[in-house]
This record gives structure tokens, sequence and C-alpha cells, in this order.
């Protein structure tokens, strides 16, 4: 049974990845365009995704945690309850960070829209915040540490 649970567990990981693709790549994209439609259009699609991205997520979790038990990994292997542990303080963390940038877009895109004056620096400053950076960089380096460790098992 472990290997069906690790094969599901690595169909999540490969959903979750390619939802979670579309959602960095638009924020890179954001940061290089200036115009309001094209990033209205770039946070559409990212939308679009994020069914998928949470469906993975859980396909991962579930998948993960089960081949976890049947290969008796939780058993005095502390890689994988450090694993687990990084990817929730992970998601925790990052929920807010990159939904708060989004959000912060939408409603510029909004108050553009409904003829509300907003300044092109204002703009801007709201689309070139570090935090596209602190959030890519984040999470990348806690995943790569999360492989890392779901390979090499270290301890």
């Amino acid at each position: 049974m472990y290997l069906w649970w690790k094969l599901i567990h690595l169909i999540g990981v490969i959903g979750f990845m390619a939802a979670h693709g579309t959602s960095i790549a638009a924020t890179f994209l954001i940061r290089r365009s200036r115009e309001p439609e094209k990033i209205a259009g770039i946070l559409q699609l990212s939308g679009a995704t994020v069914g998928a991205f949470y469906f993975f997520t859980l396909v991962l979790l579930v998948g993960g945690i089960a081949a976890g038990i049947s290969g008796h990994w939780f058993e005095n292997k502390y890689w994988i309850w450090v694993s687990l542990v990084l990817f929730v303080v992970l998601g925790v963390l990052m929920f807010p960070l990159a939904r708060g940038y989004f959000r912060r877009i939408r409603k510029v895109l909004e108050l553009m829209e409904s003829g509300t004056e907003v300044s092109n620096s204002d703009f801007i400053r709201v689309l070139d915040t570090g935090q596209p950076v602190l959030i890519a960089g984040t999470g990348s380096a806690v995943i790569l540490f999360i492989v890392y460790l779901m390979v090499m098992k270290p301890f």
C-alpha cells in the first residue's frame, strides 16, 4: 500500500507545483507590466488555478501522510515531521503574504475602474513592492529544503 500512497503524494506534488506555478508566474508578470487591463487579465488567470491548488495541496498532504504511516516513517524518523511542520508553517505564512499582495493590486484596479483618482506612482508603488521576491524566495527555499529532507532522510 505504501507505493500507492507515495504515488498519490507525488501526483499531489505535481499538481500543486503546476497550479502554484501559475500564481508565481503571475506575480512576476505583474511586476513587469504597467497596463491595468493586462494586470487584471493576469490576476484572473492566476485566480483560475486557486481551486486546483487547494485540491492538489490536499492530495499532497493526504498521500504524504498516508505514505508516512504506511511506510512507518513517523516512527523515530524526524525528517518527515520536520517536512510536514515546514509545509504547514509555510502555508500559514504564505497565505496572508501572497493574498495580501494580490488583494492590494485588485483594490487599486477596482479604484481605477470606478473612476477614483489613483496616481500612476501609487499604482506602480503597489506593484513594485519587494513582497513577490520575498514570497517566491521563501517558498522556493523551504520547498527545496523539504525535497532535500525527503530524498536524503538525514535524521
